[in-house]
């Protein structure tokens, strides 16, 4: 049994964020690491590509942001991508069905939360993260 501690925080869009404090599961753990944000709302899209940006600030782009992948079903692999100098991520050849994320970068909180890919989620649909200075 797992034990999580929750601290919400009201919605600052169309979703709640919770910061998380405990374990990660098989996802990568930063070294500075010690707030988690949750997005409620799961991602529907098409595939499994977006952009990761700042919360604070100028809210520009983030290179280097570490983002993960993992199955719910019984293909519970991890498949980790790198953002780009833009803050782009993609991870290609992933099948329909719902999955964790988890975004880690060392210096800012890191963000999990859930994504469905359905061929038949609107083109518009973008993954959009924002993360915070802090651990």
């Amino acid at each position: 049994m797992k034990l999580w501690m929750l601290i919400c925080i009201l919605p600052l869009a169309a979703f709640a964020t919770c910061q998380e404090k405990g374990t990660t599961g098989d996802f990568a753990r930063s070294s500075t690491e010690h707030i988690i944000n949750y997005i409620d709302q799961p991602f529907i899209a098409k595939s499994v590509a977006g952009v990761i940006s700042r919360t604070q600030g100028d809210q520009g782009a983030m290179p280097g942001v570490l983002f993960e992948l993992q199955g719910t079903g019984t293909d519970r692999r991890i498949r980790r991508t790198t953002t780009d100098q833009h803050g782009r991520f993609k991870i290609r050849n992933v099948p329909e069905g719902t999955y964790k994320f988890k975004a880690t970068l060392d210096g800012f909180q890191s963000v999990m939360g859930t994504i469905s890919i359905a061929k038949k989620a609107p083109r518009a649909n973008v993954i959009k993260i924002s993360m915070s200075v802090g651990v």
